[in-house]
């Protein structure tokens, strides 16, 4: 191959071949992979040998590899699938090393590359001078060069270690080598290419880690593949050279100057500076990002570039540690008289560190540097490369925890017994650690045992000569990775992984100028539970991967060290990193630079990213720089950053400098450098919106809350246009459409108290409940834009994502909706958050500003954008204010289709604008009417916004700079540009409407849903008979209702806009096309795939049926358990007829010789549609048959006795519970408050007020839920009834601890005051004043004491330990009942569905198909669906 040179050098790889190259990984990934498992399975390792000790040696040390994947605990499958991950990775790793290898004449003979003959030039040789077999020399040939190279990049290609115990056979092996050669050679001669082989190995493994952390959480060895996302060239560039190259630069003094001479430097000079130290010799040639400062700081302490250090603690392919490398050999150079050809080993030797958790990626990075090194020595004339032991360490530290290590501490400490007794301390002090990586506490976990301060005399334990020398716990461990590092002959796995866990203790536990790093990313889910465990017990930040490893960098860093690192956005603002930034705002160092660069940035990854620069252990700060590049697409970033440093602009400010301490001018303290400084002053009010969020020393305007969570949404939420049941109620849920009127369009089934709600299973939350029913705003949680916030009528409930704003004191709503929906109030929000999420505490946080309240026409303005946008709701169907389709005027029709309880709440000023269209008018002209009134409804909202924001900026003094910067930020910061809030001119409405068609089927769908609403039964069929109209009639019929004399003429428009058929042989063929073939599947899509037009047909019962027998349309507010009855009685009678005397006709005519053959086809025809019809029909009686039966609960006799037998039961215990509650209530009036508090508890009677009308009703109802299914199993059992059985166990009976906020808490209390006053027979002395009677008649036993039966009575003896029943306190008869009312519930839960739509669907069908609306569409049609009497839309979008 063509001889290598900086010249030919490429640094990055261009979007396209990386793509290409993407494409070889994965094919190479699948040759790999396959061939390792098909060889594994030939030695018969498919399953674990069970004496592995009888298999030979090749066999048992691959059963010794494979056993070390299964540390975790991991299957024998599990584990072989890992081992073939690492052998398949390995393989390839080494294949591309060498290829990279070839292409730079580092190897004579090439071992990769296929000559025509079938052969390598390797190979040729061997078989020429060895006469090795062809295929036999390949692979000796592939051998050799690894065996060769093991001695300088011994983390890749060492033939010992555990991966190593597989090649690929002879066939796989060319065909990886060929799917080499379809990458050409520049893009192998590229610093980064192994990066993205790297990255691209897992590519096809993201999408299922990504999935699996959302849902069941990561396990340790899937951290390494779901972060291996690889770091652009140009963002390693700026934080290396504002981190290592700044700090050299303030070490010489130099960056002031230097600074000042790179202003000169164009964009494309900066970005595009030679890559040849002969061409860039110094740091000022060739660091071209730094970003200009009028500060310096201190650097840290050297003075020989033999003592800087640098790491990367998540190194991946090294590629932070590769370009640290060109800026490392320029200080070398500058600062010492070594030989160039010299300095590259001496930089490999003292100054790059790099840990990963993935050996993988430790073995390119080590190679990377290896080719880095060795490249520029023989640049700089050096003969050969002598590689040193480079500081690349795999940190995978599941050695300490594996079974067996001690037998091999003779092996690795060569019989010195201080080496085995420090390895045995240190491996006990690291137990249960694997996932860790870097983030291992090396310091505070070894601090025991070694002394890390060089001033105190003595140490716990050394390694040196001279037990006097005083040694930190760095040297200690440096000293133990020498000795072991001494005796490595013949190691076994174990011993391997032993050694390098000791050189990562010793690369941990050292000090560093430097670190960068581009570390993993997660929280929760994404960071394996062991991790988070170990994370909170050793580091003050929260569990986040990212933040924990700042930590660690932190620790190593020496004073005025630097961190560079890539990381999530999300620190700039999270609540939970409050802590982090504050520390980092001058307290115990300094946000040196950000870049803030948002999406793009890391490939197949769609987080948002900054890049930082941190100084270590800096305090005093007084300003940060700040460069915003999260809105530029990714291509053009890198671009603009350089035009930033360049002082050139795109219009947008781009850099800021900003005082640290302003930051804690805000709540959070969140790195808000955007914000102007005239904006950030309001966060000093004393009133912010709700100061009880993050404990704020301020007034509240209001409460800002939270709500319920249910659990189970599909169970309690509806489309309001699927209930009438007064159960349910109006719930706000968020949405993208909550601006000044929010669309409510579903209601929960919350009742009085939301009982249903609480009495189910799972983790429901009914927070802030007693602001519940009352009005306010409510607003959108998570929303890409502003304009979140919207009025909410009273008698509602709001969501956990449709959050709630009522105010502390009577303030006008309205006022307080035009200010928060401000551009104004969207950049305060912007200034605690840029995140989608708005939750109760940023909202909370934001300052209530007085003077914006005196404004008094912002309510005048507010209250029209109302009116404005219930007019524009008017006319969607799903809307609660829906009144009609764009395409009947408002003279035909001004009321509301739903009897919505927000109709009945709005306001006496509200006027709905329907003043679109006259019945004369074309379709055509009322379409464009509406379109244009749409317009001006929309022109208006945003003039009448334009003219808050613009009284509100006057109120405030806000210059006209400042309010573009904010209106320049909303659009940079949000998925709003300038043109959403632009409305095309209402006049530019073409004649014919763009969306008339759309328009016209809302009208035609609008008046099949009045048709068939009006119809006494609910039912139309869709074909007509000689006594029924079909729908198309009823639509007919409705057109002549709207528009008179002139409905023939919109009938026509309406045909001719639906379809291009003829209307020469009937009238609106297209309109009736549209009825029989498109209406339902219209009607789903326009509900959001809630009908409440139902279709039945017969057309699925029969394979290849010929048309449809019978269809109908069905209101479905009209459905009850007399459906089936009607149709079979009422329309499939008439039909039938039809259908059989069209038959009979057909049948003559087919046959009639009188009619041309076309005739008698067609007419044969029609008698096979009426003849499949029929049979249709047929089949569609059997199933309304088969709907119409019962179907028994499976609930048998046993289970009903059982249920019998319970029912009195708790009709005692509850009337018990009732008579010792009313004798409480009796005890409180008679006495004071104070001797009511003195007698129980403060609280006590706030807990038994609070919760006994929940106890005697759920009782109740439990009572009843016994009474259902102790009837007949053929007779239905509402669903939700089934839930109390188990609510009597977790929530009513509770404990006899005073703590329990069940029924038997107040016992404690009972026994405690009352016990004392019964006689032996368990009744209240004579002697006994009223208050005492009253007292000792909570401790009395049951009237009737029979109602329990004896066991659980013996059972309370038992625990009592007294030896007879009556020897029980009466108290213990009321406990008893309760356990054993409690066992029996737990058996009948046991025995009844737990699924709540397998209980619902049984309610409806256990008697025959009966319906029941609260239960929603989806539940009520299922039945349907199941006998295929529905669409099958019904299947793909309802269901």
């Amino acid at each position: 191959m063509a001889g290598d040179s900086l010249s030919r050098r490429k640094a990055q790889l261009d979007k396209a071949e990386r793509e290409h190259l993407e494409d070889v990984v994965e094919a190479l990934r699948e040759r790999v992979e396959d061939n390792v498992r098909y060889q594994l399975t030939q030695k018969g390792l498919d399953d674990e040998p069970e004496n592995p000790d009888e298999l030979d040696d090749d066999i048992q040390h691959l059963v010794e590899a494979i056993d070390l994947e299964a540390v975790d605990g991991h299957t024998w499958d599990e584990a072989v699938e890992q081992y073939v991950t690492g052998v398949g990775y390995t393989i390839v790793n080494r294949l591309a090393a060498l290829r990279c290898m070839e292409v730079r004449d580092f190897v004579d003979e090439e071992v990769t590359v296929f000559k025509e003959n079938g052969l390598t030039p390797a190979a040729e040789t061997l078989v020429h001078e060895k006469f090795l077999l062809e295929d036999e020399a390949i692979l000796e040939a592939y051998h050799n060069a690894c065996e060769r190279l093991a001695d300088e990049i011994e983390i890749l290609f060492d033939p010992e270690s555990a991966y190593s115990q597989l090649d690929p056979d002879d066939d796989t092996f060319e065909a990886l080598c060929r799917m080499l050669d379809e990458v050409p050679d520049e893009v192998w001669r590229a610093d980064d290419v192994l990066g993205w082989v790297y990255e691209y190995y897992n590519t096809k493994l993201l999408d299922d880690l990504r999935r699996k952390g959302d849902r069941v959480g990561l396990d340790p060895e899937d951290v390494p593949p779901a972060n291996q996302f690889y770091t652009p060239h140009w963002v390693v560039r700026m934080l290396t050279d504002n981190s290592l190259g700044k700090l050299y630069l303030e070490h010489t003094g130099e960056l002031q100057d230097v600074v000042e001479a790179q202003e000169a430097f164009s964009p494309d000079e900066r970005k595009n500076r030679p890559l040849s130290p002969d061409e860039s010799p110094d740091i000022a040639d060739f660091c071209t990002y730094l970003v200009p400062s009028e500060e310096e700081g201190e650097p840290t302490d050297f003075d020989h570039p033999d003592e800087l250090r640098v790491i990367d603690p998540a190194c991946g392919s090294g590629h932070f540690l590769l370009y640290a490398f060109d800026v490392l050999e320029r200080i070398w150079r500058a600062e010492t008289d070594r030989p160039e050809a010299e300095i590259p080993r001496q930089i490999l030797q003292h100054n790059l560190y790099g840990v990963d958790l993935d050996m993988r990626a430790c073995q390119l990075a080590a190679f990377n540097l290896y080719l880095k090194g060795r490249t520029r020595a023989e640049a700089e004339g050096a003969d050969g490369f002598d590689m040193p032991e480079v500081g690349i360490v795999c940190a995978d530290a599941k050695v300490a925890e594996i079974d067996g290590v001690e037998a091999v501490f003779d092996e690795v400490a060569g019989d010195d017994p201080q080496v085995e007794n420090a390895l045995r301390r240190i491996l006990d002090a690291f137990e249960e650690v694997h996932g860790l990586g870097s983030l291992l506490d090396v310091r505070g976990t070894l601090g025991d045992l070694f002394e890390d301060d060089s001033d105190v005399g003595g140490t716990q334990l050394t390694l040196g000569d001279d037990p006097r020398e005083s040694h930190t716990l760095g040297q200690v461990l440096h000293s133990l990775r020498e000795a072991v590092d001494e005796h490595r002959e013949s190691d076994s796995f174990l011993a391997q992984d032993l050694r390098s866990f000791v050189r990562l203790l010793d690369i941990l536990a050292q000090d560093y100028d430097v670190a960068l790093m581009n570390p993993p990313y997660g929280s929760n889910l994404r960071m394996p539970e062991q991790v988070q465990e170990y994370t909170k017990s050793k580091f003050d930040y929260p569990s986040e991967f990212y933040i924990n490893f700042f930590e660690v960098c932190d620790q190593v860093a020496k004073p005025s060290g630097r961190i560079g690192m890539l990381v999530p956005r999300s620190f700039m603002f999270k609540s939970s990193f409050r802590q982090f930034r504050e520390d980092f705002i001058g307290e115990y160092g300094e946000f040196d630079f950000l870049a803030e660069f948002g999406i793009g940035i890391l490939d197949n990854a769609t987080v948002r990213t900054v890049g930082t620069v941190v100084r270590s252990s800096e305090k005093g700060a007084s300003k940060g720089r700040f460069i915003r590049l999260h809105d530029i697409d990714a291509g053009k970033k890198e671009g603009i950053y350089s035009k930033v440093l360049s002082e050139e602009t795109d219009g947008v400010k781009r850099f800021y400098e900003v005082h640290l301490a302003e930051f804690k001018r805000i709540p959070g303290s969140p790195l808000s450098y955007y914000i102007p400084h005239e904006i950030r002053q309001y966060h000093q009010s004393d009133v912010k919106i709700d100061s009880s969020h993050g404990e704020l020393d301020a007034d509240s305007l209001a409460y800002a809350r939270q709500g319920l969570t249910t659990a189970n949404d599909d169970r309690f939420l509806r489309d309001h246009w699927e209930v009438t049941d007064s159960l349910f109620h109006p719930i706000a849920t968020g949405g993208s459409n909550a601006w000044i009127l929010p669309s409510v369009t579903e209601k929960v089934a919350w009742g009085e108290k939301g009982e249903q709600i609480k009495r189910s299973p799972g983790s429901f939350r009914t927070r802030n409940e007693d602001h519940y029913g009352k009005p306010g705003l409510t607003w959108t949680y998570i929303k890409s834009t502003g304009r979140r916030f919207g009025y909410f009528p009273k008698n509602g409930v709001y969501s956990n994502t449709g959050f709630m704003l009522v105010p502390r004191e009577n303030k006008s709503l309205w006022k307080i909706l035009a200010v928060l929906n401000s551009d104004f109030y969207h950049e305060i929000f912007l200034s605690l958050s840029t995140e989608r999420n708005w939750d109760a505490g940023i909202v909370g946080s934001a300052p209530w500003i007085d003077a914006t309240y005196s404004i008094d026409l912002l309510e005048e303005l507010v209250q029209e954008q109302y009116e404005c946008v219930v007019s524009l709701r008017s006319r969607d169907p799903k809307s609660p204010y829906y009144m009609s389709p764009s395409l009947i005027s408002g003279e035909c029709d001004s009321s509301f289709y739903y009897d919505h309880d927000h109709i009945n709440l709005l306001p006496d000023w509200v006027d709905v604008r329907l003043d679109s269209g006259i019945k004369t008018a074309s379709i055509a002209t009322t379409a464009r009417q509406e379109e244009v009134r749409k317009r001006k409804l929309q022109q208006r909202l945003e003039e009448i916004s334009e003219r808050i924001d613009s009284l509100l900026y006057d109120e405030l003094d806000i210059s006209e700079n400042v309010q573009e910067q904010i209106r320049q930020e909303i659009f940079l910061r949000t998925a709003e540009n300038p043109d959403d809030r632009k409305v095309p001119d209402p006049e530019s409405v073409p004649k014919v409407p763009d969306n008339i068609g759309e328009q016209v089927r809302d009208l035609v769908h609008h008046f099949a849903m009045e048709a068939v609403r009006k119809e006494a039964d609910g039912i139309i069929p869709l074909h007509s008979t000689n006594s029924q109209l079909d729908m198309l009639n009823r639509i007919i019929a409705q057109f002549e209702n709207v528009y008179g004399e002139y409905a023939e003429d919109r009938l026509v428009e309406v045909d001719e806009i639906l379809g291009a058929q003829s209307a020469a042989e009937e009238a609106y063929p297209n309109l009736r096309s549209f009825v029989e073939n498109d209406l339902f599947d219209y009607h789903v899509s326009r509900m959001e795939n809630t009908p409440i037009l139902w279709k039945l047909t017969t057309e699925r019962l029969v394979s290849d049926s010929a048309g449809e027998g019978f269809a109908c349309f069905v209101d479905y507010h009209s459905l009850d358990s007399g459906l089936l009855d009607r149709l079979a009685n009422q329309y499939l009678e008439p039909r039938k007829a039809e259908l059989r005397e069209r038959r009979s006709a057909a049948n003559r005519r087919r046959s009639d010789e009188s009619l041309s053959t076309s005739e008698q086809a067609e007419a044969a025809e029609q008698y096979e549609r009426c003849a499949s019809g029929l049979n249709q029909i047929s089949v569609f009686e059997d199933v309304l048959q088969d709907l119409g039966r019962t179907d028994a609960r499976d609930f048998d006799d046993e289970d009903r006795q059982l249920v019998e037998e319970l029912a009195p039961k708790v009709a005692t215990f509850r009337e018990e519970t009732r008579e010792r509650v009313e004798t409480l209530a009796e005890l409180r009036e008679r006495n004071s408050e104070e001797w009511f508090q003195d007698t129980f508890s403060d609280n006590f009677w706030n807990a038994v007020d609070e919760w006994r009308e929940e106890w005697l009703d759920a009782l109740d109802e439990l009572e009843r839920a016994c009474e259902a299914y102790a009837k007949p199993a053929d007779e239905s059992v509402e669903a939700h009834l089934a839930d109390l059985f188990d609510y009597f166990n977790w929530r009513l009976k509770g404990s006899d601890h005073y703590s329990s906020t069940g029924i038997l808490f107040m016992t404690y209390y009972f026994e405690r005051e009352g016990a004392d006053l019964l006689d032996d027979d368990g009744q209240p002395f004579e002697t006994l004043t009223d208050d005492e009677r009253l007292l000792a008649s909570l401790a009395t036993g049951l009237d009737d004491p029979s109602i329990v039966d004896a066991e659980f009575l013996e059972a309370m003896a038992d625990d009592e330990r007294v030896e007879q029943v009556d020897d029980l306190p009466p108290l213990e008869e009321f406990k008893a009942l309760a356990a054993e009312i409690d066992d029996r519930c737990q058996t009948i839960d046991e025995r009844i569905p737990s699924d709540w739509t397998d209980r619902a669907l049984s309610e409806i069908t256990t008697e025959g198909y009966q319906p029941n609306h609260k239960h929603g569409v989806e539940i009520n049609i299922t039945p349907l669906a199941r006998a295929e009497i529905v669409p099958k839309t019904v299947e793909d979008d309802v269901l």
